[in-house]
């Protein structure tokens, strides 16, 4: 009876060390297989279906045309079907950025997002339509492009100026449009700004400014930029700043001071206002021309390889070209990730933002239904 039980139990025991021999061994081989780059990027594409990206405006917008320059070699260094292009109405991106959101909780999400920095600029100044949170995003590539503020006016405050009180009419495409930093620096140096909406173009800014229907306007330092302002010059006016952060990575153009040396030069007890870190957070947001943003909830390993891609893109001949042709300066990896957290508001920024506004815009929108301009500005510093 021992006999047989030995013979019995021999069998069980060595197909349990067998078992574990050959479940070790595949872990390994598994092991190995995730550290082969090759491997992690045949699993990614595999694992992976035909996306979409989301396109604030048209193919000939300035999102549009990044889009259709991107998707080609994105798709292409991921190893994924290309990309399907869903392009979207309406100048500001908000349209785009509220179908990304909704579009979510879908079983196959759009991929990415390709919008402006005026979604930013919605969103920061309370705008209704908003149904999303671009803080939740994650930027993976953006073009970056200062404006500049040109007038016939000078800054520096004079008594005969202080006594006149008379209100700056700014051309603007809206309250919280990319010209939002015009408003707030004009603000700052207590100049009364007064905008009028419905200058949508430089072109049309340019011809309300010389035929004197508005005071300032803002123009993008795009490829047209030059010639602009040498026209505008010839007629008598001038830059008078520029809005961005920091005078470096610019475009290679002649460009007048930035608004923070300015500010500090005529008004220094308004450099560490409130007011002055909404200037600072809506001017960095209406340089992003276009960026691609990924959903929040995005897997580290998918989000590495898009990252990695676009750092790879922006080395590619054809994109840095039209980048170079439109003024435009490209950010990705780590200084993609610095610009964009320079655009998040804290609380007390978005507060005075959004009190500003709805101090002013009921008197903005009263002085240009009657064509009588305001004269006293209530601001938040």
């Amino acid at each position: 009876m021992p006999c047989n039980t030995t013979q019995h139990n021999a069998p069980r025991t060595f197909s349990r060390r067998r078992l574990l021999k050959n479940t070790s061994a595949g872990l390994c081989a598994a092991s190995v297989n995730a550290l082969l780059p090759e491997k992690r990027h045949t699993t990614y594409a595999a694992t992976t279906g035909a996306q979409c990206l989301v396109v604030a405006g048209m193919a000939d917008s300035i999102c549009g045309q990044w889009a259709d320059l991107l998707a080609p070699s994105l798709a292409e260094r991921l190893r994924l079907p290309a990309f399907k292009l869903k392009n979207t109405l309406g100048w500001d991106g908000i349209t785009a950025a509220n179908l990304f959101e909704v579009q979510q909780m879908q079983i196959q999400p759009p991929a990415g997002l390709v919008v402006p920095g005026t979604v930013i600029l919605a969103e920061l100044g309370g705008d209704s339509r908003v149904h999303y949170d671009y803080q939740r995003w994650i930027p993976t590539f953006l073009s970056y492009q200062p404006t500049v503020t040109v007038g016939r006016i000078s800054l520096h405050r004079s008594f005969s100026a202080i006594l006149k009180e008379h209100p700056l009419r700014v051309a603007v495409s809206g309250y919280t449009g990319r010209e939002l930093p015009s408003l707030l620096a004009l603000e700052l140096l207590k100049l009364h700004p007064l905008p009028l909406t419905g200058f949508g173009t430089p072109e049309s800014a340019i011809e309300a400014l010389l035929s004197g229907a508005v005071d300032i306007i803002q123009l993008p330092v795009d490829s047209a930029y030059a010639d602009r302002i040498t026209s505008l010059k010839e007629k008598g006016f001038r830059p008078l700043f520029t809005n961005c952060l920091y005078k470096n990575n610019l475009p290679d153009t002649e460009l007048p001071p930035v608004f923070g040396s300015i500010c500090m030069q005529e008004r220094p007890r308004a450099f560490t206002s409130p007011l002055y870190k909404v200037w600072s957070t809506a001017t960095t947001a209406s340089t992003l021309c276009a960026g691609l943003m990924m959903p929040f909830l995005s897997a580290p390993e998918t989000v590495a390889h898009w990252r990695q891609a676009c750092q790879e893109l922006a080395a590619l001949p054809d994109i840095r070209n039209h980048a170079r042709a439109e003024n435009e300066v490209i950010k990705t990896g780590a200084d993609c990730m610095a610009l964009y957290a320079a655009t998040k508001a804290d609380t007390l920024t978005t507060i005075t933002l959004r009190r500003w506004l709805a101090l002013n815009i009921p008197r903005w929108r009263d002085a240009q239904a009657s064509n009588k301009p305001a004269l006293n500005t209530t601001t938040t510093q």
